[in-house]
Order: structure tokens, then C-alpha cells, then sequence
């Protein structure tokens, strides 16, 4: 995949083939030429009229071109159904440039139902020709198995081919792979090409490496550098780490709460979920702070409105017994529903005490085992107790289900 999950895994081959120069005035021109000269002018209808020319005499590159006029829709709509009739032809007679874009149109399903397995065919023959857009995009289907068999050594050696080539997207995922494959030091070795390379998220790896001594001499302080320099870049993970290690003063700062405070919010107000709900914990538990549980919820509510389940259930459990505000059983349970619906374990279970207590209503024992059944079948050791003790000398079908 690329540096960042905002965009697309694929990318298109735009590497051109070499214009021929043109010749002296006066001398022959071939349609191939006058399809340059125009194109050149930005005179797609003239370069459409003379590369379809020599297209059809089996011009191998006049194919591509033709394809990727279509493609791009220069002077035209878009047409993809139409550029990959003409990339087949060119990448049949060995145009990578061509066999990368036919990968994509079929890997995207554009102009063509989506095929992986087609388009890793394509990127195969392209990858075979030095071709780095291809050997990165091949790369890519094998480390996450989309569509073909999962490789991750083979796709680790096509990223290293596409890095060498001066493609830098590919040093990142390359790293993530080598860590992967157990090998801690190339893998950091990787990470800080990519990180000097500009990539955000691999600074801040480069960072966390170094503060842990994962594949390098443990060294916080340097490790604390890298990741205010992906902090500094707004990546928002660097971000609030920054904060967390200002306010317990850790990787060679000085404890600064205030600072701290700022820099997460930073985080937070731009949605970041781990920050507003760092900033509730704090908040809540008066960590470098003055104790405000009423600012807590406040931040603990943010959270459950962008639709996190545990800040769900945790503003549900302060209203219910009124912690930073009046108690409000009634919206309380909104909030469990909520969490019960996004599967919170926790959510679960507090909602099989309010079944079993007969909070607000007549105790429901069944509805309380079903509950802590599907708490337990989350992984809460804690419904579980709840769920045997629940369900002695009871015959609740949720009793016996394994």
C-alpha cells in the first residue's frame, strides 16, 4: 500500500515511452510523430487522428498511447472499456507501460469486470521488465493477498526492486514486511530509509523503534526526536504520544502538563478518537491535572458520538450512577444500547446487571443471562462468573449454548 490509508493501494503507470526526435523540417514524419507534435500542443483531436493511424498498423506504442488517451479521457470523456482494447494490443507486443495500466484497469474493474488474478498477470509481465510501478503494484496484491495468494517474501524482494529504483512509496510497506518476516533489524534499517525519505508514519516507527530498542541500541531521547518530527508533520498517533510523554515527563522531557494538555487537544480536535479519549481518562482520573469529572464526560461523550463503543458504554455508566452529573438512567441506557449493538463486551455486561437487578423495570433474569452469554462469548471472564452464578438451577436456552 501507499504512505498514507487516504490513498489507493494501485497507482498508474505514467512512466512514458521515449518520443523519438522529431525529424528535420522538411523530412517524413510517421503518424507516431505527428501524434506526439500534436499531443505535445496539447492537441488531443490531432494526436487521437494520428496515433489511431499507426495504432492500426500494429504500432506498439502509438497502442499505448491511444489507450491512455482513453483512459485519462484527454479531450474526451473517459473511456476505459475502449484505452483497455488498446492496451491489450500494446501490452501483447511487450509495452510494460501498457501491461501495468491493463493491470490496473482490470484490478479496479474499470472498463472491465474486476479480475486480481488477470491483473497480477499483467503487472507480472511489466515486474519482469524492470517496470517499477508494476513490480510495486505486484508487491502490494501479494503482501495482502487481494485476489491472489498471500507471498510476503516475494512481494518483500518486488518492493525492495521498486525501491532501488527511486519509487520511495515502497520503503515503508517494504519495512512493515521485513518486521513481519522476524527480521528487526533490516526492518529498522528500512523504516529510517523511509523516514529520511520524507515518509510521516515511518518517522514515528523510527521513533517507537529506538525508544524500545527494537532492531537498534535502545536510545528514548533520539527516539523521542523522531517522533516530534512526525508529530511536527501533524501525524496524529506522534501527536498524542508527544502529549502522552510531556505530561509523565518520559523520553527525556520534562514533565509539562500544560503543554501536554495543548498538545493532545491538538489531536483531539481534529476527531482523533485515542486523543479524546486520553483526554477523558486524564480528566477523569486527575492525571497531571486537576480532577474534573465533568469535563471527563464531556470528552468521554465526544467520543461515543464518532461512534466509539467504549466511550459508549463509559458515559452510560456515569450517567447511570451519576458521576460528573445528575444521574440519568433512562439516557444511560441509549448509550448502552448503542454499545450492546457495536458489540462492547463491557457494555454487555453491564447491561445483563441492569436486566438481573431490575433497574428501572421488573427483573429479567433471561434477558440478563443472554447478556452475559454474549459478553462471554467476547472474551469477558468477568460476564462469565456472572453467567454461571445466573444460570444455576435455570433452563434459559442461553444457559446451555457452548
Amino acid at each position: 500500500m501507499t504512505l498514507q490509508r487516504a490513498t489507493t493501494a494501485l497507482i498508474f503507470s505514467l512512466c512514458l515511452v521515449g518520443t523519438p526526435a522529431h525529424a528535420q523540417f522538411g523530412f517524413f514524419k510517421s503518424a507516431l510523430e505527428k501524434g506526439h507534435d500534436a499531443y505535445a500542443k496539447e492537441d488531443y483531436a490531432g494526436a487521437l487522428k494520428h496515433w489511431t493511424k499507426a495504432a492500426s498498423k500494429d504500432d506498439a506504442e502509438a497502442q499505448f498511447r491511444l489507450g491512455r488517451l482513453y483512459d485519462r479521457g484527454e479531450g474526451m470523456d473517459e473511456d476505459p472499456a475502449t484505452a483497455l482494447i488498446w492496451y491489450t494490443k500494446a501490452a501483447e507486443q511487450g509495452v510494460e507501460e501498457a501491461q501495468t495500466n491493463l493491470g490496473v484497469l482490470y484490478d479496479t474493474g474499470r472498463g472491465t469486470d474486476e479480475n486480481n488474478r488477470v491483473a497480477a498477470r499483467w503487472f507480472s509481465e511489466a515486474a519482469k521488465q524492470g517496470n517499477r510501478v508494476a513490480q510495486y503494484n505486484l508487491a502490494v496484491m501479494l503482501d495482502r493477498g487481494d485476489g491472489i495468494k498471500a507471498n510476503k517474501p516475494q512481494a518483500a524482494a518486488l518492493y525492495r526492486k521498486a525501491a532501488e529504483q527511486g519509487l520511495d512509496i515502497a520503503l515503508l510497506p517494504h519495512a512493515k514486511i521485513l518486521d513481519q518476516l522476524n527480521k528487526p533489524v533490516a526492518a529498522y534499517n528500512k523504516y529510517l530509509q523511509a523516514a529520511e525519505a520524507g515518509a510521516v508514519e515511518a518517522k514515528y516507527i523510527v521513533g517507537l523503534k529506538l525508544q524500545l530498542g527494537l532492531g537498534v541500541t535502545a536510545d528514548p531521547e533520539a527516539g523521542t526526536t523522531w517522533i516530534k518530527k512526525a508529530a511536527d508533520d501533524n501525524y496524529l498517533p506522534a501527536v498524542l504520544h508527544y502529549g502522552v510523554s510531556l505530561l509523565k515527563g518520559e523520553g527525556g522531557l520534562e514533565a509539562d502538563p500544560e503543554a501536554a494538555i495543548a498538545t493532545i487537544e491538538q489531536a483531539a480536535e481534529t476527531g482523533y478518537i485515542p486523543a479524546i479519549m486520553d483526554l477523558a481518562m486524564i480528566h477523569d482520573t486527575g492525571n497531571g491535572v486537576e480532577q474534573d469529572r465533568t469535563k471527563a464526560l464531556g470528552y468521554f461523550e465526544v467520543a461515543a458520538k464518532l461512534g466509539n463503543p467504549v466511550a459508549m458504554n463509559a458515559v452510560g455508566e456515569r450517567l447511570l450512577i451519576g458521576v460528573g452529573i445528575e444521574p440519568d438512567p433512562s439516557a444511560a441506557m441509549e448509550f448502552f444500547v448503542a454499545a450492546v449493538r457495536a458489540k462492547n463486551p463491557m457494555a454487555m455486561y453491564n447491561m445483563g446487571q441492569i436486566y438481573e437487578a431490575g433497574l428501572g423495570s421488573e427483573p429479567n433474569l433471561e434477558e440478563a443471562v443472554k447478556m452475559y452469554r454474549a459478553a462471554t462469548e467476547l472474551g469477558s471472564a468477568q460476564a462469565r462468573e456472572r453467567l454461571i452464578k445466573a444460570c444455576q438451577n435455570q433452563t434459559f436456552a442461553a444457559c446451555f449454548r457452548r
